[in-house]
């Protein structure tokens, strides 16, 4: 409350002694201020929704031990592969000794890589892909039966928890493999370097938000975030903090629009989704074709998934030099790896040759909230209420 003091001038008109004159000029200026923010970027008393990233799997069925979803049993490793090529001792010994290496990567007929050039290599033991008919994910080639068509290739749907058809073949390839599995190897590293690595530092700002459980239409930016996560000593991490727009990537600012309903953010398709990713210390691109998030707000953030066509060539090389150089680690071998990518592709069919260059995928992704600072907008914002509250002097 304000206390005020007041008395009457000799021409009887009431002055103030404690700053009425002052007060009311303030509050007029705050108003005004207050107008400016309110409409910034959109829609009188719109919010903004600010998401961080924290976590990344693949999405699929996967039970403690297998057994349910990979009834043939989970991967043959890198050295199975191998052994099983070159039979005996004296054949294994004879390819290390004229390749140079211990890791049984050099397996090709002319000593090719079977990392580098999986295509060169077939792996004598075959690669188990999951029974399971479960998925998250959306319905990208707009087929309820997974048919052919002029852009896609046949392939078996899966089926959401609402029972909608989806498009998830990148889990027929990874999901009977140790390392893609939770707990694997390589969900453990990508899991880890997601708070380590600013590499993988990642940020969703949705503004123009009427109402958090439905509005037919939100701004969306996805961008490269510059600030570390914090843990919050339960296995989770803290929310709210802020998170700078890394403006010097200016390639992995990306807008594009969206819709919330019954609490669930989902975007509009992305032509193409560009994001930097890392796996066992390298560092590559992700590129996802036809791109889309569906995230179920939380009070603290969000979870739920991402998914696209992942381009072959691309996601191939993504793989090679990362995870793929370290096949012992990552317990699989690559051209089991690579020939299942190619054999389950669904997406980007090649008119003149009928194969598919594309596979689609689903990562299971949650956020937390944060706040995300942009110098630009930070700048426009200060402009805005410096001249609006010039207009009531």
């Amino acid at each position: 409350m304000i206390n005020v003091t007041a008395r009457t001038s000799p021409r009887g008109a009431t002055e103030d002694r404690g700053g009425i004159s002052r007060f009311v000029k303030a509050l007029r200026i705050g108003v005004c201020a207050a107008a400016v923010l309110a409409f910034v970027g959109g829609r009188a008393h719109a919010e903004t929704i600010g998401l961080v990233m924290t976590s990344w799997h693949v999405e699929g069925v996967f039970t403690k031990d297998g057994k349910s979803e990979c009834p043939d049993g989970l991967n043959p490793t890198l050295e199975e592969n191998f052994k099983a090529q070159f039979k005996t001792k004296e054949e294994q010994d004879a390819i290390i000794k004229k390749y140079g290496s211990t890791q049984w990567h050099y397996r090709g007929p002319n000593g090719e890589s079977d990392n580098n050039s999986p295509e060169t290599v077939f792996d004598p033991l075959p690669h188990p892909e999951p029974h399971a008919t479960a998925s998250d994910g959306f319905n990208l080639d707009g087929t309820q039966d997974g048919r052919a068509t002029d852009k896609t290739c046949k392939h078996d749907k899966f089926v959401n928890a609402s029972g909608e058809a989806v498009d998830n073949q990148f889990y027929r390839v990874t999901g009977c493999v140790k390392s893609f599995r939770p707990q694997g190897t390589f969900d453990g590293f990508i899991t880890n370097e997601i708070p380590a690595l600013m590499v993988n530092r990642w940020l969703i700002e949705i503004k123009g938000v009427d109402d958090r459980m439905n509005d037919d239409h939100v701004d969306v930016m996805i961008a490269h975030g510059l600030d570390e996560l914090v843990a919050d000593g339960n296995n989770g991490f803290v929310a709210g903090r802020s998170q700078r727009v890394d403006e010097g990537s200016a390639s992995f600012i990306q807008h594009t629009t969206g819709r919330i309903v019954n609490g669930v953010f989902m975007t509009d398709s992305m032509p193409e989704f560009r994001m930097t990713g890392s796996g066992l210390v390298e560092v590559g691109e992700r590129r996802f074709k036809d791109a889309r998030f569906k995230l179920k707000l939380t009070p603290n953030g969000a979870t739920g998934v991402l998914a696209g066509y992942g381009d072959i060539p691309r996601l191939w090389r993504f793989y090679a030099k990362t995870i793929g150089l370290h096949a012992i680690a990552s317990t699989v071998s690559p051209p089991s790896l690579y020939h299942s990518i190619v054999r389950n592709a669904d997406g980007y069919k090649d008119p003149a040759t009928g194969q598919c260059t594309a596979i689609s995928q689903v990562y299971a992704v949650g956020f937390v909230n944060a706040n995300i600072v942009r110098q630009s907008s930070s700048t426009d914002v200060a402009a805005a209420i410096s001249k609006g509250a010039g207009a009531v002097r």
